[in-house]
């Protein structure tokens, strides 16, 4: 496994998150939302260089449409990996890490959602670390927050939600 250090982000974090992934506006969102203990936004490095970021979210943010949501959490969500450094373990290490994190804040089990069939590698990863899938097929998600920059941004996805208890 490659080495790995998972922190939470910060300020400073900020141009090497958008090394990563674009755009700013949506990591200076998720910094705003960590402001709140319920939602955790972590950078990963590999030495130090950024190879990676995600979010545990133990109650969604004001800024998420969905905030009233109390279903499947606490969640992992976004969880990016620098596209040249895929395959090399920093997901299952970025994973397991928020397990921990998750179990030590008193949770017993922890729910992903992924797009099962745009993104099976993900799903695969997933299976491979013990989750196990809630609905028989993918489901229709429409999905929005604000970003760093005040503007609402939207999509939808079909996801399948997934769930590991946690040991303590």
């Amino acid at each position: 496994m490659p080495p790995f250090m998972m922190r939470d982000a910060t300020e400073a974090d900020l141009s090497k998150l958008v090394n990563i992934r674009q755009p700013e506006a949506l990591h200076r969102g998720r910094l705003r939302d960590a402001a709140n203990p319920n939602f955790r936004y972590f950078v990963m490095f590999d030495g130090q260089e950024a190879v990676g970021f995600v979010s545990l979210v133990f109650s969604r943010p004001q800024s998420w449409i969905n905030k009233h949501d109390t279903h499947h959490l606490p969640e992992v969500n976004d969880l990016y990996i620098a596209e040249d450094r895929r395959g090399q373990g920093y997901g299952s290490q970025a994973i397991q890490f928020l397990e921990r994190v998750a179990a030590e804040a008193g949770y017993k089990e922890l729910y992903i959602s992924v797009e099962s069939r745009d993104n099976p590698r993900a799903y695969a990863l997933y299976q491979r670390l013990g989750y196990q899938q809630l609905q028989a097929e993918p489901y229709f998600h429409q999905w929005g927050s604000l970003d760093g920059d005040g503007i609402l941004r939207q999509g939808d996805l079909w996801l399948v939600d997934m769930v590991k208890p946690l040991s303590t």
